[in-house]
């Protein structure tokens, strides 16, 4: 049940897989072709986290509460993502092509990107190896070009026909893979094995920011 994207609209928490540390709260908005996401993280995820429902303090936050609160919720050192993340569903007809299967990176939609640019990454490369994307029994891949220390990064998620927009309802877990994927050609050839009917596609630009205090327009 994918909809505009990996999350569902509004506040998430996001915890280290395993330990339950809180390393900080993503907000969803739906645009056109698919999300805008916020994420606010205390430290480097490292491809190993969960996304849950949000404190019961978060959960009626317009985006106007987000960026107000974004400052009391700071840490120094935080990092801040802003994440323009844009849905290619299987089978849907993109620049004449019919995506019964990915194509070629240089057939693929170019990333789109916000935020952020004004001012003075979540996933990082998963060591040649995609990204595991775990929800019950489903699984899905990510790869990324670049990560979170760096000014910008782009993230490509290979989503199932089962999966649903995490958050409140449905929970979601990152773990670093075993399938090597050194570069963006490899992980479509291992992608392609699992793509079909339902499956989608969600490539993500990714502005990000760190720094001891909130960005001025987050």
């Amino acid at each position: 049940m994918i909809t505009t994207g990996h999350l569902e609209s509004g506040a998430v928490a996001v915890v280290a897989r395993g330990t339950g540390e809180s390393l900080g709260f993503a907000y969803t908005v739906s645009s056109q072709g698919g999300q805008q996401q916020r994420w606010l993280l205390y430290r480097d995820p490292q491809n190993a986290f969960d996304i849950k429902p949000p404190p019961a303090s978060m959960v009626s936050w317009s985006l106007a509460d987000w960026k107000a609160k974004v400052p009391a919720l700071w840490r120094p050192g935080s990092l801040y993502v802003w994440a323009q993340a844009d849905v290619v569903r299987h089978g849907e007809v993109r620049g004449g092509v019919e995506w019964t299967k990915i194509p070629p990176e240089s057939m693929l939609p170019k990333p789109r990107f916000f935020g952020g640019m004004d001012d003075d990454f979540q996933l990082d490369p998963g060591g040649g190896k995609a990204i595991d994307v775990l929800q019950g029994a489903a699984r899905g891949l990510a790869y990324s070009h670049r990560g979170v220390l760096d000014q910008s990064s782009v993230e490509y998620w290979v989503l199932p026909a089962d999966f649903s927009p995490a958050g409140r309802n449905a929970l979601l877990g990152i773990a670093p893979g075993s399938e090597k994927a050194a570069s963006l050609p490899q992980f479509i050839e291992v992608a392609n094995r699992a793509w079909g009917p339902g499956s989608a596609l969600v490539i993500t630009g990714c502005t990000n920011y760190r720094g001891d205090r909130a960005p001025a327009a987050p």
